[in-house]
């Protein structure tokens, strides 16, 4: 890829992030293949059994399970080294796409990526060969035979604990939902607690859902009679029942993958949108003359901005226009009584409250006018009484509707004036990649705006001339400022100072957005294949166990169709009750992760649920059908 100095930099830091992400991604697939291993050894238990039993040492029966795991991760390897390949060709194309610069293709191959897949798989099935000598010698012959003969204990024996452990999870989950929603961004600071309480509800609802369900079901003899019902319905019953731990785990990770997915596209989409409103301009110099936090006055003494902006002698050939805007610190505070009267979003209130001492900017009407010109919005109008209210964090945005609709009166400059608009747009004064960060804002008529008004900021936006670029100017720039420092060694000339391009800006949007598209897509796409890679394994694990009990069904009479029908409903049963339960999770949690994606723009949220739906119905409906097929290959062999 063609890329400058900036963007360069933004593929370095996702590089190195997406190896930290990697190795997670490592340990959860490690976990993977030794449950998915586990579950298959106990499931062959009979027939290491019947090997011991003919003589054949637990030695060698341990080197059968080593060599098979050998062969099956050499397959794996190789297989999937290749395919891995290829689809990194495509990849490339699509990070050029989604960094917006031109690609020279070439075939790339990367030794260290190789490595580290490499070293990585080794170690998991290593470690696989390890575990399946440990289980071996674990069980005892009688053990290994009669396996196919034991039942799985009812984890909960009485209807009514079953009722009362439901009623629980229904009370955890419920806390874990008002606390995650009703506290907004604060609802960050008891995270912990949210997500201990809610895994807890998780756990007790899949526990107690076996019980809940047949009791329910069972209620009902017009249902519970019809067809197959009460057969599948005892299937399903026993597989709960049975795997009640990994369809809470398969829940979590399901929550986790439509939240990664859904986020990261989120963020996309808000970071993309947010580029026009935040580079009206080519180049903009912000200087700071507000107070800091401790109350000492930023370039307190320092010449302002306009006055020492002709000593710098800048080439006019170099910019095309150019503007000075100013705005000031006004006597009103964000948590004034007139406006904090109208808010009713608790997250709004919270953070006005804990920067209560903020003044709300003044800014001059003509000033923002022109910046809404440059953006292409209409410009607002005021009477003399009246001002333009807005916020450019988003998290406040509620709370700042909240006021607009109530239309309060406040001082503003020792005036009554009212609040005039209905809506707003977020943009910024001048090039800018944090927005600035207001809290609250407020345009003013000119003439309201006293002489001796305290300057908070003054913006110097430039656009600059078709022969020179942003790169280039900003040299010149320095040049200039270091000859002015020369000319003038013993005097605070230049106050301090900080400057955006739009081409940084639009490379650090664009970084930001493509790191949040791979890094949810990549941990999205893993979960979700971990979690659909457990149901599978276990239904079909399960379809062994149950050939006897199709075979008398196929002998007293029961038609192919019917059967076929109690297959599928089984594990559409089986797949959807851990992805419904975890959507719901996600539509809380998602909310809840909103509340700090605002604080980039206003994103849309429908697009990336769209998108993450259609990613679920392919990856997830690819395994129930393959799970489907392969369940009635294995009881018609």
């Amino acid at each position: 890829m063609k890329l400058n100095d900036s963007q360069l930099m933004i593929v370095d830091q996702l590089t190195l992030l997406m190896r930290l992400v990697s190795i997670f991604v490592a340990v959860v697939l490690a976990f993977l293949i030794l449950y998915a291993n586990n579950f298959l050894i106990r499931r062959r238990k009979k027939e290491l059994g019947l090997y011991t039993m003919l003589g054949m040492p637990r030695g060698k029966i341990s080197r059968v399970l080593v060599y098979e795991t050998l062969t099956i991760g050499i397959i794996s390897l190789i297989s999937g080294m290749i395919l891995g390949l290829i689809v990194s060709q495509v990849l490339t194309a699509v990070t050029a796409n989604l960094f917006a610069v031109p690609l020279d293709y070439h075939f790339v191959f990367s030794p260290s990526a190789t490595i580290m897949t490499v070293f990585s798989f080794s170690m998991i099935f290593f470690i696989t060969m390890i575990f399946n000598t440990m289980v071996l010698n674990r069980y005892k012959l009688i053990d290994l035979l009669n396996a196919d003969r034991r039942n799985d204990d009812l984890k909960i024996k009485k209807v009514w604990m079953s009722l009362l452990l439901f009623a629980i999870s229904i009370g955890c989950l419920s806390w874990a939902y008002y606390q995650a929603l009703d506290n907004g961004i604060m609802a960050f600071n008891s995270l912990g607690t949210i997500i201990l309480v809610g895994s807890i509800g998780t756990v007790l609802f899949f526990l107690s859902l076996a019980g809940f369900l047949l009791t329910v079901v069972k209620s009902s003899k017009g249902i519970y009679f019809k067809n197959l019902n009460c057969f599948i319905l005892r299937q399903i019953n026993s597989n709960i029942n049975t795997n009640f731990i990994s369809m809470s785990i398969v829940c979590i990770m399901l929550l986790l993958s439509i939240g990664a997915l859904s986020t990261g596209l989120s963020l996309n989409n808000t970071m993309n949108k947010s580029i026009k409103n935040n580079t009206p301009y080519d180049y903009t110099i912000i200087a700071e003359y507000g107070y800091y936090p401790n109350g000492t006055k930023k370039n307190d003494g320092d010449l302002l901005l306009p006055d020492v902006i002709p000593r710098l002698q800048i080439d006019p050939s170099y910019i095309k226009s150019q503007s000075i805007l100013t705005t000031y610190t006004s006597e009103l505070k964000v948590s004034d009584k007139n406006l904090m009267a109208h808010i009713s979003d608790k997250t709004g209130r919270q953070l006005i409250e804990d920067n209560g001492k903020e003044s709300v900017i003044a800014i001059p009407l003509s000033s923002y006018n022109t910046v809404r010109k440059r953006l292409g919005y209409e410009p607002v109008k005021l009477k003399n009484n009246e001002i333009y209210l807005y916020t450019s964090v988003e998290t406040l945005s509620p709370a700042v509707n909240d006021i607009l609709d109530a239309k309060p009166e406040v001082t503003v400059f020792h005036n009554k004036v009212r609040v005039a608009n209905d809506s707003y747009e977020t943009i910024s004064l001048g090039t800018n990649s944090s927005m600035n960060g207001y809290m609250l804002a407020m345009v003013v008529p000119d003439a309201a705006i006293p002489s001796n008004a305290e300057i908070n900021e003054i913006y110097w936006n430039i656009n600059l001339s078709s022969k020179t670029s942003c790169e280039k100017f900003d040299k010149y720039f320095d040049q200039q400022r270091d000859k002015l420092y020369e000319e003038s060694p013993n005097e605070d000339v230049f106050p301090s100072f900080m400057r955006a391009t739009k081409q940084d800006v639009y490379d650090m949007n664009k970084g930001m957005a493509v790191t949040f598209t791979y890094i949810g897509i990549y941990l999205g796409t893993v979960f979700m294949i971990a979690s659909a890679v457990i149901l599978a394994l276990q239904q079909l694990s399960q379809a062994n166990d149950n050939k006897k009990r199709y075979l008398i069904l196929n002998k007293i009479g029961t038609e192919q169709r019917m059967i076929n029908r109690s297959i599928l409903l089984q594990i559409a049963i089986y797949f959807m009750m851990p992805l419904a339960l975890a959507v719901v999770h996600s539509v809380v949690g998602i909310k809840m992760v909103n509340t700090l994606v605002t604080m980039f723009g206003r994103g849309d949220i429908m697009m990336s649920s769209f998108f993450t739906a259609a990613i679920i119905l392919v990856i997830y409906g690819s395994y129930f059908l393959v799970t489907y097929a392969g369940y009635k290959n294995i009881l018609k062999s």
